[in-house]
């Protein structure tokens, strides 16, 4: 049976949820800055300093992911502009 097409508040919020519930136990001070794609279907995820390498990854794993871009320690995956955070775990 398909799954229902998530709306992108549900694929932020699900995401969220599996981020901080599965990926953020697992990470260390080390991984900080970088990047988690996730895949919101099945919550198998991907790590890479390189986002692009992260999600080749993924759906080299997974073809019809559902990728879902994260960066840890910081509340967005990409800053435009002049605005600056410091990154916590």
């Amino acid at each position: 049976m398909a799954q229902p097409k998530l709306g992108p508040e549900e694929r932020a919020a699900f995401a969220e949820i599996l981020y901080r519930e599965k990926i953020r136990p697992t990470l260390t001070d080390a991984d900080v800055g970088k990047f988690v794609i996730i895949d919101i279907n099945s919550g198998e995820y991907e790590i890479d300093e390189n986002d692009i390498a992260a999600d080749n990854r993924l759906h080299a794993r997974l073809p019809r992911a559902s990728g879902y871009i994260m960066r840890v320690g910081y509340s967005a995956a990409y800053f435009f502009g002049g605005y600056y955070e410091e990154p916590r775990l």
